[in-house]
C-alpha cells in the first residue's frame, strides 16, 4: 500500500516538472518570437534606414532632398503628412516652412512662417528638444494658425530637431499617426532619420550657395569683359582726336591756318570733357557699387532743375523745349543720384529726339499709400525704338550707338544700378515713329 503512494506521488511530482518544463518552454517559445519580431522590426528598420540614406545620398538639390525626405518619413513612420521648417537665412528669429508632403492637401503651409518659438514646431526648434504630442489642440505650445491656413486639421504631431554641425538648423514634423499614436520606436527612427537628413540638407545648401557664387562671379566676370571693352572704346576715340590735333599743333603756327588751329584746341577740349564725363560715370558706377545710402524725401523740382542746368549747353545747341509738370509726388531716394537719373534720360531724349527736340517729363502725382511706387518719366519725339531693341538698352554695358546712333556704353546701366539700388526699377514704352518713354520708380512717400 505504501508503494502504491510513493508511486502516486512520484507521477504527481513528475507531471508538475512536466508541467513546469512546457510553461518554461512556452515561455522561451515566445520569448523566441518576441526577439524575432523585434529582429525582423530591427531589420526592417535598417533597410528603411538605409534606403533613406541612399536617397538623401542620390542628389544634392535642396528641393529633391526635402521632397524625397518628406516622403520616405510620412511611409517609415505612416503619419498622414510631414514637413521640414528651416531658419531664415536673412533672419535668425523666424521659422520657415521649406517643404511639406501631405498628399490631398489643398493649400499646403509651404512658406509659413513662425517667429522663433511659436507652435510646437517653434519649440523644438528653439530648445532642440524633441515633442510627441498625442492630443494637438491640448498643448499649450500648439499654434492653431498654420491650420486656419491650410483648412487641415492636427491631431497629432512628433517633431524632431534638425541638427548640422552642432547646430540647430530647423525641425522635421510628422503629423497624425495613421494607426495609434506616435511611439517612442517612431520618435527613434524620426530622430535617426533627422540627423541624416539634416546632414543632406546642410550639404545641399552649401552646394545650392555655391552654385550661386559660382553664378555671381561669372556674371561678375562677363560685366567686368564687357565693361572693359566699353570703356576702351569709349576713350579711344576722345584720346585719338587729342593726340592727332595736338600733333597738327606741334606743327607751328606757319604750317597751320590760325582757324584750324582754333578749331584743333576746341576739338581738344572737348574731347577732354568727354573723357571726364567718361571718368566720372566710372566714379559714379563705383560709387553706387559700394556705397549704401540713405534715403530722403526729395525735392524733385529742385533735383531737376539742377539736371537741366547741366544740360543747359545741349538745350540750347539742339534748341530742345522741356516741359515740366506742374508739381511732383514726394518719393524717397538719394539726391545726387537722382539727378543723375535725370540727367541720362534728358540728355538721351534731346539727343535722340526729333528736329527740334520735345521732351516732356512727368510722374504718377497721386499720393503713394504704404509701400506703393513712384513712376517717374521722361517723353521725346524720337524715332521710336524697336521692341527687339528695347530689352537691350538697360543690359549692363551694352552700348547705345548699337541700338540708336551715338552715345556710350555706361548711362542707361548705371542708371539701373542706381534705381534698383534705391528699391525701384527702370523700363521703357516705344514704338517706331511715336517716339519714346523712359520711366523709374521710387518708393513713395507722405508729405
Amino acid at each position: 500500500m505504501r508503494d502504491s503512494y510513493e508511486i502516486e506521488a512520484q507521477r504527481s511530482s513528475e507531471l508538475a516538472e512536466l508541467r513546469q518544463r512546457v510553461v518554461e518552454l512556452t515561455a522561451l517559445e515566445a520569448e523566441r518570437q518576441q526577439a524575432e519580431q523585434v529582429l525582423q522590426q530591427r531589420s526592417r528598420d535598417l533597410t528603411q534606414l538605409y534606403r533613406a540614406s541612399q536617397t538623401l545620398a542620390a542628389t544634392l538639390d535642396l528641393r529633391q532632398v526635402m521632397q524625397r525626405l518628406l516622403q520616405l518619413v510620412t511611409e517609415i513612420v505612416g503619419a498622414q503628412g510631414c514637413s521640414v521648417w528651416l531658419w531664415n537665412e536673412e533672419r535668425a528669429d523666424e521659422l520657415v516652412c521649406q517643404a511639406v508632403f501631405h498628399p490631398g492637401l489643398e493649400h499646403p503651409p509651404a512658406g509659413v512662417r513662425l517667429p522663433s518659438g511659436q507652435g510646437v514646431v517653434g519649440w523644438v526648434a528653439q530648445t532642440g528638444k524633441t515633442a510627441r504630442v498625442s492630443r494637438a489642440h491640448q498643448d499649450l505650445r500648439f499654434y492653431p494658425g498654420v491650420d486656419a491656413q491650410t483648412g487641415f486639421r492636427t491631431l497629432s504631431l512628433l517633431a524632431v530637431p534638425l541638427r548640422a554641425q552642432d547646430a540647430v538648423i530647423g525641425a522635421m514634423e510628422a503629423v497624425n499617426k495613421l494607426k495609434g499614436e506616435f511611439d517612442e520606436h517612431d520618435q527613434a527612427l524620426l530622430e535617426t532619420l533627422a540627423n541624416a537628413a539634416a546632414t543632406a540638407i546642410d550639404n545641399a545648401r552649401l552646394v545650392e550657395a555655391l552654385r550661386r557664387s559660382n553664378a555671381e562671379m561669372e556674371a561678375r566676370n562677363q560685366d567686368l569683359d564687357a565693361f572693359a571693352h566699353t570703356v576702351a572704346h569709349d576713350l579711344k576715340n576722345p584720346m585719338g582726336l587729342i593726340i592727332g590735333f595736338a600733333e597738327l599743333l606741334q606743327l607751328g603756327p606757319d604750317d597751320l591756318p590760325e582757324d584750324e588751329q582754333q578749331r584743333a584746341v576746341r576739338t581738344i577740349g572737348q574731347s577732354a570733357r568727354k573723357i571726364n564725363n567718361i571718368i566720372d560715370e566710372l566714379l559714379l558706377l563705383a560709387e553706387v557699387r559700394q556705397v549704401d545710402v540713405r534715403t530722403v524725401p526729395l525735392d524733385m523740382a529742385s533735383i531737376v532743375t539742377g539736371a537741366q542746368r547741366r544740360l543747359g549747353d545741349m538745350i540750347e545747341k539742339h534748341q530742345a523745349e522741356i516741359s515740366l509738370p506742374p508739381a511732383w509726388p514726394l518719393a524717397l531716394g538719394y539726391a545726387p543720384w537722382i539727378e543723375e537719373v535725370w540727367v541720362n534720360y534728358m540728355g538721351n531724349a534731346i539727343k535722340y529726339g526729333g528736329q527740334p527736340p520735345r521732351v516732356e517729363l512727368g510722374a504718377t502725382l497721386s499720393i503713394p499709400s504704404a509701400g506703393e511706387h513712384v513712376r517717374f518719366w521722361v517723353r521725346d519725339n524720337g524715332p521710336g525704338i524697336a521692341p527687339e531693341d528695347q530689352a537691350r538698352l538697360f543690359t549692363p554695358f551694352t552700348r547705345l550707338d548699337q541700338v540708336r546712333a551715338r552715345g556710350h556704353g555706361l548711362g542707361l546701366s548705371i542708371v539701373r544700378r542706381i534705381v534698383e539700388k534705391l528699391g525701384g526699377q527702370v523700363g521703357v514704352e516705344s514704338c517706331i515713329d511715336q517716339g519714346s518713354l523712359f520711366y523709374f520708380t521710387l518708393p513713395g512717400a507722405r508729405p
